[in-house]
């Protein structure tokens, strides 16, 4: 299979966030679905212990212009805020810091973010929240879709069950 140029001089998209009116959903997924067809059946891309055969196979297709109908939106300035790969990052600096200080792996991860107060889960340092800590876009706007969100651990945990009956309101608001 040719990958056009190599994959790690390109963006990684992700395949949890794709979106679009009813036909191109329809397109993409007749061309995803056609393409797992395929890798399922060569040895080099089918069958190995790796999670995230649908997101290797998405950006096959964006990026050798199988989807040309698609368009890739950078992160946190579209409707969707992909925190995944922050969130892992920030999760493990978070981490090691308190390791350093003598903590164990285990309770380093229920230890508040730096900069949270109770109204926040982490500071705004981070520039990832606005001050109620609602993830936020580039442009300092709520972000209307999270996904991923998980990947901050039990501090964003924590956060969502403590508030849970206030940020349910401001939905139903």
């Amino acid at each position: 299979m040719d990958f056009g140029k190599p994959p790690l001089e390109s963006t990684m998209l992700c395949s949890g966030t794709t979106i679009g009116t009813r036909d191109a959903m329809l397109q993409y997924l007749s061309t995803m679905y056609e393409e797992m067809q395929a890798w399922t059946k060569d040895k080099k891309c089918c069958c190995n212990k790796m999670n995230g055969d649908d997101q290797s196979i998405h950006n096959f297709l964006f990026y050798t212009g199988k989807l040309p109908f698609a368009k890739a939106i950078p992160n946190r300035m579209g409707i969707i805020n992909t925190a995944g790969v922050q969130g892992s990052f920030v999760l493990e600096s978070h981490s090691a810091n308190w390791v350093k200080e003598g903590l164990t792996r285990a309770e380093s991860m229920g230890k508040s973010y730096q900069g949270a107060k109770s109204h926040s889960w982490i500071g705004k340092e981070f520039d990832l929240t606005d001050s109620s800590g609602f993830f936020t876009d580039h442009n300092g706007e709520r972000s209307r879709v999270v996904h991923q969100y998980d990947r901050f651990g039990i501090p964003m945990r924590n956060y969502l069950t403590k508030n849970k009956g206030p940020l349910y309101d401001h939905l139903a608001g």
